[in-house]
């Protein structure tokens, strides 16, 4: 069995690949990425390293080409109807590659809104998998842990932990999340369904605070700010305005409770509890590791 990743190059992917080491033969895998030359350390180990660029058709129809499973990593261009038409040439390099089962990785929050937001794209991508025929499961993620730790190592420094109001979220660390994508390539009986990967718990932006205190070990308070505040503070850190945007459309996504979800798929398709925010942060050291 062939089992296909793209975005191999990329944090989420490089993450599944080393779970799916751990359970299979690396002559099984096949790393799919933009920039070949970044994992050719890759093929060392066996695993067939191929090109594949979502703005690039036929470098597609040849990365998917004999792949049984395929898992297809979200592109990282947010800009406006970009990602959403990156996506829709990936699917269309799916049905006519006759790959055997897709696992896309979805979000939470995936929905049509008429605005091509982030999670309008999530759900263009899904509906066009399902149109396809071709057998496909969704792995739909809660925001990554790993969001938190910019924002944690400035609380560190501050004593406080500023954010927008926001409901609840079950924050998922990303390893968690590609431990549960390996877990779903090698097994069966996943086919037409979606999963939630969420952590094991959801917090509030007290909670995180606190937690940032514990790890830290020194005393943290949160802040509510606003929008307009959140916004200066992004720019402040020099951020590209259409990352500005679509972590606006977060914050506005959180409010309305989407993140507020916990649904223990992760323990069973991993086969172990995943990282609560707490432990997550005492790992990082409350915001030290923030390239992590």
């Amino acid at each position: 069995m062939k089992i296909g990743v793209t975005g191999s190059s990329g944090r989420l992917g490089a993450a599944t690949l080393e779970h799916l080491l751990s359970r299979i033969s690396a002559s099984d895998l096949v790393a799919i990425t933009r920039y070949p030359e970044k994992i050719k350390e890759l093929s060392t180990q066996d695993v067939e390293v191929r090109y594949g660029d979502f703005d690039d058709r036929r470098s597609l129809l040849s990365a998917f080409r004999g792949l049984d499973r395929l898992l297809l990593i979200p592109a990282s261009d947010l800009r406006t109807g970009v990602r959403r038409a990156q996506h829709l040439a990936a699917v269309d390099a799916v049905e006519e590659c006759t790959v055997g089962q897709v696992l896309y990785v979805s979000d939470v929050g995936a929905r049509p809104d008429g605005k091509d937001t982030l999670f309008e794209s999530h759900f263009v991508t899904e509906q066009a998998l399902i149109r396809t025929g071709v057998p496909w499961t969704f792995l739909r993620a809660s925001l990554y842990a790993e969001v938190l730790l910019d924002a944690a190592k400035r609380a560190r420094a501050t004593g406080v932990y500023a954010a927008p109001a926001g409901a609840l979220v079950g924050y998922a660390a990303r390893d968690d999340i590609a431990r549960a994508a390996a877990g779903i390539l090698t097994s069966s009986g996943h086919e037409g369904k979606t999963y939630h990967a969420t952590g094991p718990q959801a917090v509030s932006n007290s909670d995180v605070a606190e937690a940032i205190s514990m790890a830290s070990g020194k005393t943290v308070r949160y802040k509510e700010i606003s929008d307009d505040e959140y916004k200066e503070q992004l720019d402040a850190d020099n951020l590209p305005p259409v990352l500005i945007d679509v972590l606006l459309d977060i914050q506005a996504t959180i409010r309305a409770g989407v993140f507020d979800l916990v649904s223990g798929d992760i323990a069973r398709l991993a086969g172990k509890k995943p990282e609560s925010v707490s432990d997550f942060l005492k790992r990082h050291q409350a915001g030290r590791a923030a390239g992590a």
